[in-house]
């Protein structure tokens, strides 16, 4: 939620964490593999691969980055790289089973690290075989035989992301920030609601991750909506959410009530792959509180 910097930024400081297994020793250069491809899913949706390794016996994993605009939905699986080839199995998902062809020249590419400019040289590859996915509930779907290359999305891997929203907290704010958090077993979510002034727009976040399997996904969707979205009252004893779609239904928070009963109502999401995803219930804690937020450049006007 505090990162910032959009779907792209968000999904490059997920590769830094998923696409180095636990625990995993270095090894050989010669056995540690590293390769980033692309293609074009339906539904407006762009699907980036990133792959690499840090086991000796080729053992790593793979990242896929599938985004649209503001949502997105990222999901880590195990896969096996060599010199020559990246393979993994996604079950119903789908799989990728690529051969990798080195091109035996040197190229160069610059790209920019906060304030510096930097070169690297890499050895381009090119993809040839099979890669299939199917998104949950047909949100996308993408095959292709020759996925393109994308090199330059490992080269900005050890940049960082620059943080484009800047978020405060504190008494005396015109503003609100609302999260609601589910608790205990299985997917989690959080719900995060901002609003700079009582008829100012609102802006809406939703993070859910979860497990099939040896598989990790995580969905996102951020949105900018109406003033009518988010409203509460002066002194922040309660507020209601009622956003349109992607939402459905309405939420309301009333701090006075006991905790478990302050989160109440039949708030809904869609995210991609994950339609109708429940926001309110009795294993969400909700918290509201005053709240500034700015997005993107310039001042924090509060």
């Amino acid at each position: 939620m505090k990162l910032g910097g959009g779907i792209v930024g968000l999904a490059l400081v997920c590769a830094v964490a998923l696409l180095v297994p636990a625990g995993a020793g270095a090894v050989d250069s010669d056995l540690k593999f590293a390769y980033a491809f692309k293609v074009e899913g339906s539904n407006g949706y762009s699907i980036i691969a990133l792959a690499a390794n840090e086991r000796a016996d080729g053992r790593g994993e793979i990242v896929l980055f599938v985004t649209r605009k503001r949502e997105s939905a990222v999901y880590a699986a195990p896969a096996l790289l060599t010199a020559t080839s990246v393979r993994a199995t996604l079950g119903a998902l789908g799989r990728v089973s690529l051969a990798v062809t080195r091109s035996g020249r040197t190229k160069e590419q610059r790209f920019r690290c906060g304030e510096e400019l930097h070169t690297e040289s890499y050895e381009p590859v090119s993809f040839s075989g099979s890669l299939e996915f199917r998104g949950e509930e047909r949100y996308t779907e993408a095959a292709s035989d020759a996925p393109t290359e994308v090199s330059r999305f490992f080269s900005r891997l050890g940049c960082g992301v620059s943080v484009g929203r800047i978020e405060t907290a504190g008494r005396r704010l015109p503003g609100a920030r609302l999260r609601a958090r589910s608790l205990g077993d299985g997917p989690r979510f959080e719900l995060q609601a901002n609003k700079n002034r009582p008829n100012k727009r609102s802006r809406f976040e939703v993070d859910l991750r979860e497990e099939r399997g040896p598989i990790s996904i995580s969905r996102h969707t951020e949105v900018w909506l109406g003033s009518t979205a988010f409203q509460y009252d002066p002194l922040l004893e309660t507020a209601t959410l009622q956003p349109p779609a992607p939402f459905s239904g309405r939420a309301n928070f009333y701090r006075r009530l006991a905790p478990e009963n302050r989160w109440s109502g039949n708030l809904t999401v869609d995210l991609p792959g994950r339609s109708g995803l429940p926001l309110t219930g009795s294993r969400i804690q909700a918290t509201l509180v005053p709240g500034c937020l700015r997005e993107g450049k310039g001042p924090l006007h509060c």
